[in-house]
């Protein structure tokens, strides 16, 4: 009986080519779109989930509110994990890891430049399942001078990746052992690393718990059967008792200090802090990017139903023959069904191949490493499958059950064309379909607006053609710097703690004392040199710069107009402001720019002269436009000659900055091509549906053409209703993509303003669209030769 089924359905929908084609590709587009979509959101879940712990390890991040002004860091104290293990019996055991700057490797007379480094306690990998390849997980870092490669690094270093324990290099004036070699850290880590080092001690340090420069994180392991949720306080409370001053400055409201407890497999989505070990991604981009696969998805399903119910009344006609030959019901729904869940099983094995011929390009896309192996995730291709068959049983249903309960000569009269019942219907689809659409059109409008504007944003100081350099050549700071100032090619050259862009990476706000008694600020810092502000053409507004004429300014202070309205300066330039119990007088306030992304106000900032070229980890030079290859060319020769042993290594600052939103223009991507692929589904549903709709009024076509009706009135009267229902999905879109898009951008504190054009766009955009796919439906059935139509009449 099977086969028979089979062999009819087959005949059928080889007779309807070009509704089976349609039918099939718009829902292996919208499967493979869905599928990739959710490799993309279960990669994202997978976050640090393969620790064999992860349900019991938290990160301790600290909060600080200072006059008001809040801040969160998921840096600590050094200190804190080695008295919270002692003093909190929830806590079974801590661990801290700090993000190092990238570190040049020396090997015999071969460099290794950018070695991703992390400092760590010697129980890391009791703590962390990062599995070794070489060395014992319980020794491995018990001396300070030992190391761990991962398995590329040790590739890379000795061409090999095992049998290199006992080997040794240099880093600075350093000798290190390698004691062990891991695996290569997985993508889905919220950190990563090619070299572990031991965290060297100190301690002489205070253990001053509001203070949390460097970027350590300090993770603990909560106890069997313990609770999480007093942790926060009694580490709080810990504080307080090392710290008396904690106490003393919440009575006097000078500042308060408070920690959290975050899961380890929430940091990736849920954690956006200052100093954090890696950049995040958002659990918000997940929602997103699922709605968007579920909204291509439903498109590519509903263009399935409409098309099967609006070919019902043509299939209506078999099934009285059918029945009058004697058929039963319960055969013909078999036969129905059959030919759906075929058709639904050839586009979802077609899904499949589309989904892995696409998944490079959107690994590339999303910056993923993403697999379709459905051997190593079978659940994963039963999924897809059961996903498929479900569309098409829903789509063949209709048919099924509705069709075959009709009597033979209610069927055979034509009872079913002069219902309006499946109209509206279908009508209905057709407007959710286009209303999704238009949505997802506003909506990549609405992101790639917002992206042209950061981009092209004035942050304050002139970032175009400036190479930054790292501070190697410290030693021989002033001779590098002026021979890079000879060259004709070079324009100006400076030095700071931290490129403009940069300012609070790996650092955080700091305190100083105003000239009241309880009044304390927390103020982002920054030290420069004598030309940093004419380099970057930042405007001093009140006041001067720093002066190679005055020695005192070694005491001076310059502030941000921020930083000015924050402390309530009436006259800044009378100010003097106690840091670490030093006084500094500002002597100028330069105007507020841009030193952190878009998504943040602009922070109060304090400015100070480097005291010796140690203070600084990046040099900035502008150069002209001109030759940058020749020039750079120069610069790598005079680092070369002052700075033989490390490696020249240089970024341009306007790329720099533009990598700071790479997340937001992965979004801005993904929102287009995923928009396109739903407008070309409803598209595709929308031609198969007019070209249907022609062939049921072929004949009232040819009678109006015989009446001398214009092959354009036809055209218009096929379009027109069409025209009406794309309109309608226009009023349904704009008031939902309105709302999703406003509740986006405030998440930039410097944002655009939605204008009316944007929503008229769209909806214009998807009505041309439209009005292409009817118009040459309609075209074609206006020119057929009208005979054809009556002939048999």
């Amino acid at each position: 009986m099977l086969k028979n089924y089979l062999a009819i359905a087959f005949r059928h929908l080889s007779k309807r080519k070009f509704y089976t084609a349609i039918n099939i590709l718009g829902l292996a587009i919208g499967l493979a779109a869905g599928l990739l979509i959710t490799l993309y959101v279960l990669d994202e879940l997978s976050y640090d989930r393969f620790h064999k712990q992860a349900d019991r390890i938290y990160r301790v991040a600290t909060q600080t509110n200072f006059n008001g002004s809040t801040s969160a860091a998921a840096s600590t104290n050094y200190h804190i994990g080695e008295v919270i293990d002692d003093e909190i019996p929830e806590i079974e055991a801590t661990l801290r890891v700090q993000k190092l700057w990238d570190q040049t490797i020396h090997r015999g007379d071969v460099l290794f430049p950018d070695v991703e480094t992390i400092a760590v306690d010697s129980n890391f990998f009791d703590f962390f399942t990062f599995p070794l390849i070489e060395g014992n997980p319980a020794t491995v870092l018990e001396n300070p001078s030992s190391v761990i490669l991962t398995e590329a690094l040790a590739q890379a270093l000795f061409n090999q990746s095992a049998a290199v324990v006992g080997e040794t290099f240099e880093i600075g004036e350093h000798v290190y052992e390698v004691t062990g070699v891991a695996e290569n850290p997985p993508a889905n880590s919220h950190f990563h690393f090619t070299l572990i080092k031991r965290f060297e001690p100190r301690l002489s340090e205070q253990v001053n718990w509001g203070n949390v420069n460097g970027r350590i994180s300090t993770y603990f392991r909560l106890a069997k059967h313990a609770s999480v949720d007093a942790v926060p306080v009694k580490i709080k409370d810990v504080g307080i008792k090392y710290n008396p001053d904690i106490e003393e400055g919440i009575k006097l409201g000078r500042f308060d200090v408070n920690f959290m407890a975050q899961p380890l497999t929430s940091i990736h989505l849920h954690s956006d802090l200052e100093m954090e070990l890696e950049a995040n991604s958002d659990i918000r981009y997940v929602y997103i990017f699922s709605i968007i696969a579920l909204f291509v998805l439903l498109i590519a399903g509903v263009n399935y139903v409409n098309l099967s119910t609006a070919r019902s009344a043509d299939r209506a006609r078999e099934v009285g023959v059918r029945k009058t030959l004697g058929s039963v019901r319960r055969p013909l729904i078999y036969q129905f069904l059959v030919e759906s869940l075929l058709v639904s099983l050839t586009a979802t094995l077609l899904a499949l191949a589309l989904a892995e011929l696409f998944r490079r390009p959107f690994n590339q896309l999303a910056n993923k490493q993403l697999s379709l192996n459905l051997f190593e995730s079978p659940t994963l291709g039963i999924t897809v499958l059961l996903v498929g068959l479900m569309v098409g049983l829903l789509a063949g249903m209709y048919p099924a059950f509705y069709l075959t309960r009709f009597q033979p000569v209610q069927v055979l009269r034509g009872a079913l064309k002069t219902g309006r019942e499946g109209r509206h219907f279908r009508n209905g689809l057709v407007v959710f379909q286009f209303a999704i659409s238009i949505a997802l059109i506003v909506c990549t409008g609405v992101v790639y607006q917002q992206l042209q504007y950061m981009q092209n944003k004035k942050l304050g100081y002139d970032q175009e053609n400036v190479v930054l350099l790292g501070n190697a050549v410290s030693e021989h700071f002033d001779a590098f710097m002026n021979e890079v100032k000879a060259y004709p090619q070079v324009q100006q050259v400076t030095a700071s703690s931290q490129s403009p862009h940069l300012i609070t990476n790996g650092q955080g706000g700091l305190l100083v004392r105003g000239q009241g008694e309880n009044e304390v600020y927390q103020l982002n810092r920054l030290f420069v040199d004598y030309d940093f502000f004419t380099t970057f053409q930042i405007p001093v507004i009140a006041g001067r710069a720093f002066s190679r004429e005055l020695a005192s300014d070694t005491m001076s202070m310059i502030l941000n107009e921020a930083a000015v309205k924050q402390m309530g300066l009436d006259d800044p330039l009378q100010t003097q402001i106690d840091r670490d119990e030093q006084i500094y007088q500002v002597v100028g306030v330069v105007e507020d720019f841009h030193f952190e992304s878009l998504h943040n106000d602009i922070a109060p900032l304090f400015i100070l002269l480097g005291e010796n070229p140690y203070y600084y980890n990046t040099l900035e030079v502008r150069i002209s436009g001109e030759n940058i290859p020749g020039t750079l060319a120069l610069l790598e020769k005079s680092w070369q000659k002052f700075a033989p042993d490390t490696p020249f290594d240089y970024s341009f600052l306007d790329q720099d900055y533009e990598a700071l939103y790479r997340s937001e223009m992965r979004l801005g991507k993904v929102f287009g091509i995923f928009t396109g692929l739903a407008i070309l589904v409803a598209c595709l549903g929308l031609l198969a549906l007019v070209a249907f709709m022609a062939e049921q009024r072929t004949k009232e076509i040819g009678i109006r053409k015989v009446m001398g009706a214009s092959s354009r009135s036809i055209v218009l009267l096929l379009s027109q209703g069409y025209t009406k229902l794309i309109l309608l999905a226009l009023v349904v879109a704009i008031p939902i993509a309105y709302l999703v898009m406003r509740q986006w951008l405030t998440d930039f504190a410097y944002r655009i303003d939605m204008s009316g054009w944007m929503f008229v766009g769209a909806g214009l955009g998807a009505l041309l669209i439209a009005w292409l796919a009817v118009s040459y439906q309609s075209i074609k059935a206006s020119l057929a030769n009208p005979v054809d139509a009556l002939r048999y009449e």
